[in-house]
């Protein structure tokens, strides 16, 4: 294969340079029931490297940029891949939640490393149980992307021939970045919208991220859509707003912000072909008042939608801020235990994920992305998967404990199928 090299986009600078100092690291974590050998995932894993372009790509550092406002210098950084190594897979006897846990606050090495690792987690008390450990640095793989290599990768440890027969190369060459084709947007901030934040404390202990995981059963989820069209509204709508309704309970706000992610690879001219493997997501604020349940379903549904479609630039997340927007936030934020606003939500769509391929059986999925130097109060990340609605909420045990992080998601969902209960009790009567 050819080498190849491109100089990383905005937003993907932006996300690797977080990386770098211990923000945003995106992790997953498999619970896998099956024989496991990890020479057959090496084999797998290089064969991804030949389908997609970014993960056989390392990071340099090229010429040094000024900007006008802070930071006002840093290194280009590139995407290259001549040179780069395999994708390692590491096996470790160390308890799982305390291996995701490090992850969450250790970078990636620099180097010719590619820009994902996997560590294989064997259960001690049950032999068949075992753990897939994925981290990865944001600027180079998204949750679609990782969904993408997630099932690929159990669809070649199920058929090896079929899947080198079936599956083709999106790209021969790097993708371009998430910025190539967009229409031009305006940028300035002068719509700028300011976060809305939660009260923080801190648990005792060290500093990190840590996740609390549920998952929605499939009958739930199902009605919850039906409902959801009906009042016009949208599943992540209805899913921020169980979160904002707990969050007043908890904390006694009226109003909040949301950061809220969508994929860019349709939004394109030309769009991206859908089997396009890097980071394509924008990250958008909105800010709502906390009324009923559908009435606050339904404004964030619209506002989302009108916001990307009217000027998501301005309100974009994913950019360097400019030096109004510093003095709007660097106070509030250090304040506020490095916490922007309460609540950032990412619904990841379908990820066409099943449990069994083969003789591997996928039990649980948790996802987590590092949030302990900065972020918001709460990242709920949802992955759909056979219907079902995973779902891992993150936070930071320097601005929330466990005991609260549990409480707000636990009350969440209650409120989400409460509502579909007093729905369908509507409709029958």
């Amino acid at each position: 294969m050819m080498s190849d090299s491109r100089p990383l986009g905005e937003h993907e600078r932006l996300l690797h340079y977080l990386h770098a100092f211990g923000g945003m690291i995106a992790t997953e974590i498999l619970q896998l029931r099956g024989p496991i050998d990890p020479e057959q995932i090496r084999e797998a894993l290089r064969f991804l490297q030949t389908q997609h372009p970014i993960l056989r790509a390392h990071i340099r550092y090229g010429e040094i940029v000024f900007r006008k406002e802070a930071p006002y210098v840093y290194r280009q950084p590139y995407f290259d891949t001549e040179g780069t190594t395999e994708i390692p897979l590491l096996v470790s006897d160390r308890p799982w939640e305390e291996l995701m846990t490090k992850s969450l606050r250790t970078p990636l090495p620099r180097g010719k490393n590619p820009r994902m690792q996997l560590t294989l987690i064997p259960d001690p008390a049950d032999p068949d149980l075992t753990r897939l450990l994925i981290v990865g640095d944001h600027a180079a793989v998204d949750a679609y992307s990782v969904n993408m290599m997630t099932r690929q990768l159990f669809e070649y440890l199920e058929d090896p021939e079929g899947t080198r027969a079936r599956i083709q190369p999106t790209h021969t060459s790097l993708p371009p970045p998430l910025e190539h084709g967009l229409p031009k947007k305006s940028g300035t901030g002068k719509n700028y919208t300011p976060a809305i934040r939660i009260p923080a404390k801190r648990e005792p202990g060290r500093a990190e991220t840590r996740v609390v995981a549920r998952s929605i059963p499939a009958p739930v989820i199902a009605a919850l859509k039906t409902t959801s069209r009906t009042q016009g509204a949208t599943l992540h709508g209805a899913l921020t707003a169980s979160f904002f309704l707990a969050m007043r309970e908890l904390f006694g706000v009226d109003a909040m912000s949301v950061l809220s992610s969508f994929d860019l690879r349709r939004l394109g001219k030309p769009p991206l072909p859908t089997g396009t493997f890097g980071c394509y997501i924008d990250i958008v604020r909105t800010s709502h008042q906390i009324t009923d349940f559908w009435s606050t379903a339904r404004d964030v549904s619209f506002r989302l939608i009108s916001t990307v479609a009217k000027d998501h630039a301005s309100a974009s997340f994913m950019r360097l801020p400019t030096f109004a927007e510093y003095r709007i936030e660097f106070w509030p934020t250090l304040t506020h235990a490095r916490r922007m606003d309460g609540l950032a939500i990412t619904t990841a769509g379908e990820s066409t994920l099943k449990s069994r391929y083969g003789n591997h059986v996928i039990e649980a999925i948790t996802m987590g992305i590092a949030v302990d130097m900065f972020g918001p109060g709460l990242l709920v990340l949802s992955n759909e998967r056979e219907g079902a609605l995973d779902l891992s909420v993150n936070y930071a045990t320097r601005a929330m404990s466990t005991e609260v992080a549990t409480r707000l998601t636990e009350r969440a969902i209650a409120i989400l199928s409460e509502a579909v209960r007093v729905e369908a009790s509507t409709s029958a009567a």
